[in-house]
């Protein structure tokens, strides 16, 4: 308010502007974004004021309904969030609402409270990769979900026009050990020393803090089966880390006891390291004594925490995998062997597999092709094809039009080279029933 010489004239100037300063707020706003008109109801009308949770519990459910087709398909955290948060703004003087607040406590307290089955998705906040299949797979809610459905034992796949195999998806038979990795931008140092090769180790790694679909797959394939081995920074989010690793909290709680196994960053890996002060924080230093110490800190170490940091990246690379490679085999780390009946089953496979290639070379050396005439229509019955089974590529097409048996059979090659892959973002339910072996 502008400073005036008391009179009346000027009191009632200072009257008049004290009355319109809202609406002049208001005005302004609408001038600079004109969609903020329709807010203008709720800033000019005086009500009691409904906090974001109460706003959130009216509207989420209504929310959650569009974004997901009433309840029919799966929807992602963000679309609910896009459809809430103008109700919600609307509701609470436009109050502005975070993602992250919306996302991480009110979605998740709001399905817990009233108990509802949503098909809620979350954003794959890193990736898994498992050692010798080339699987690398998003650590979301679906792909996660989908892959511990598809899990089984190995199963020696017989050699037909294909050499012999072993087919597995999964822990079993394949995999030494799990290694958790709080930053995503190592996995090509890992790839270039062959880390989860030559260790057969499954590597998950993730932006910072483990999401759910992360403690599900832990919880899973690493409760009384397999170590898990943590990589984290020096620093109060990485002990987090560590912790949530296998401490219940409020968002997921442990069915199985995990035992992780710490590689560092710790107080003996850090010297001669840079550190960093710490980041900032609002916690008074009695809490974070405390959480670092319930996320497995020693005294000596948080003395450090409080004021210091040091991040993984601190390291040069020879120097990190050195202590990795050191840490691992200081636990015991070795490479998978299965049981003797796996081991001959599969040594009968291959020598089978030897002997058809030596006869399937034999014979096309022999083999010559009947060539047919190209159908004048050919074109024409492609594109008929394609418009009644649009899944389908051209090539796909072409093949039914020679052999109309090929339609299933070429759509149920497409689903095993795609779980070969390691494409698990869709739900396949039937293509795994008769596989009669998943765990």
């Amino acid at each position: 308010m502008t400073k005036r010489p008391r009179n009346i004239a000027n009191d009632m100037l200072d009257a008049v502007e004290t009355a319109t300063r809202k609406w002049t707020r208001q005005k302004k706003s609408e001038e600079r974004h004109p969609g903020m008109v329709r807010y203008r109801a709720s800033r000019m009308t005086k009500e009691p004021r409904t906090s974001q949770k109460e706003a959130a519990w009216e509207v989420m459910e209504a929310a959650y309904m569009a974004a997901s087709g009433n309840g029919s398909l799966p929807a992602m955290a963000r679309q609910i969030f896009y459809q809430a948060r103008p109700k919600i703004m609307e509701m609470t003087d436009d109050k502005q609402l975070a993602y992250g607040y919306f996302s991480q406590v009110l979605l998740p307290d709001y399905i817990e409270e009233h108990g509802v089955s949503w098909n809620v998705v979350y954003d794959a906040r890193g990736h898994l990769e498992e050692p010798h299949t080339n699987r690398r797979i998003g650590v979301g809610t679906i792909e996660i979900g989908n892959y511990l459905h598809a899990m089984r034992a190995p199963k020696i796949v017989a050699a037909e026009f294909s050499d012999a195999n072993v087919d597995v998806i999964g822990p079993s038979g394949g995999i030494s050990g799990v290694l958790f990795c709080e930053k995503e931008g190592f996995n090509p140092l890992f790839k270039a020393v062959n880390l989860a090769n030559r260790y057969d180790l499954m590597i998950i790694s993730t932006k910072g803090v483990s999401v759910t679909a992360a403690r599900q797959l832990i919880d899973e394939i690493c409760g009384g089966r397999l170590p898990l081995f943590v990589l984290h920074d020096f620093d109060l989010a990485g002990f987090m880390i560590l912790g949530t690793l296998h401490r219940d909290t409020r968002r997921y709680q442990f069915a199985s006891v995990i035992d992780p196994i710490d590689l560092g960053l710790r107080l003996k890996d850090i010297a001669g390291l840079e550190r960093e002060p710490a980041a900032a924080t609002r916690t008074n230093e009695a809490d974070l004594r405390k959480q670092l110490a319930n996320n497995g800190a020693t005294n000596a170490e948080i003395a450090i925490l409080l004021n210091e940091r040091v991040e993984l990246n601190t390291m040069t690379s020879d120097a990190l995998i050195a202590m990795i490679e050191r840490k691992l085999k200081e636990h015991g780390i070795e490479k998978v062997v299965p049981n003797d009946d796996l081991l001959g089953k599969a040594y009968q496979a291959f020598n089978h597999s030897k002997q058809l290639r030596a006869v399937f070379k034999k014979a096309e050396s022999a083999f010559k092709s009947t060539k047919i005439k190209t159908p004048a229509d050919l074109k024409k019955r492609v594109g008929a094809i394609l418009k009644k089974h649009p899944d389908l590529r051209w090539d796909d097409a072409v093949q039914v039009v020679l052999d109309e048996t090929q339609l299933d059979a070429g759509r149920a090659e497409k689903q095993k080279a795609k779980k070969k892959s390691g494409d698990f973002t869709d739900n396949d339910d039937d293509a795994e029933e008769d596989e009669g072996d998943n765990e």
